[in-house]
């Protein structure tokens, strides 16, 4: 693979990581809710489950995914529910009349507070499992890489695998590289999030935009050989 297939993919990639979606509402509304580090957390879980559908790819299971209308199906619907969990939970939030509380200092926001280095690990990890879960149940992924790869890659090659690994790792460090800088600076605006009432709406508007999300990944079909 030359440089200049690297370098129309990494292009192609960046353009489709900063169009809307799922994983970028995620991001936010974690930030704003628990903080930055919680955050990159779920970051570091879209990076992961990202490099994990391009293995996927390299070892024939995205194939049987997208060929075998059955387990599409079961992804679709497992990923829609996930989606749907996640906004029926910011929707609780909004609706709630004990409106949570968001913290008067901007240094709060940015770390987890907690006595216990062992809940700090274990609390990261939950937040990282929502990112990792939300790419992992995402089929679209998958369809994008079995429609995309090939084009970048000659399979007959003696190095294929190895042309997929670099695209793979390049386009999941785009995911993890535009969602950071996208915290940290959406970070600089937490100081005019604090009103209570403001962080209420932020959690039902994200509920909604999930709720959406969800509903659009049950329509979502591909193409069958």
């Amino acid at each position: 693979m030359d440089f200049s297939t690297w370098f129309t993919f990494t292009i192609m990639a960046t353009l489709i990581v900063m169009s809307p979606g799922p994983n970028g509402v995620i991001v936010l509304k974690t930030l704003g809710q628990y903080g930055y580090r919680p955050a990159l957390a779920v970051i570091l879980g879209l990076f992961c489950a990202t490099f994990a559908h391009g293995l996927f790819v390299l070892f024939g299971l995205s194939a049987l995914l997208i060929y075998i209308p059955q387990a599409f199906l079961t992804i679709k619907i497992l990923g829609a529910i996930y989606l749907c969990y996640l906004g029926l939970k910011s929707l609780k939030q909004f609706f709630n009349a004990q409106k949570p509380p968001i913290s008067d200092s901007i240094s709060d926001k940015t770390k987890v507070s907690v006595t216990n280095p062992n809940d700090t690990i274990a609390r990261l990890r939950s937040f990282m499992k929502v990112g990792l879960l939300t790419q992992l149940l995402n089929p679209k992924v998958s369809a994008l890489y079995l429609a995309v790869i090939p084009s970048f890659v000659d399979f007959t090659a003696a190095t294929a695998t190895v042309d997929t690994l670099i695209l793979t790792l390049t386009h999941a460090s785009i995911v993890g590289s535009w969602f950071v800088l996208l915290a940290t600076v959406s970070v600089k605006l937490l100081p005019y999030f604090k009103d209570t009432s403001v962080g209420r709406w932020m959690n039902g508007l994200a509920g909604a935009v999930m709720l959406y999300f969800s509903a659009m990944l049950l329509t979502f079909e591909t193409k069958q050989p």
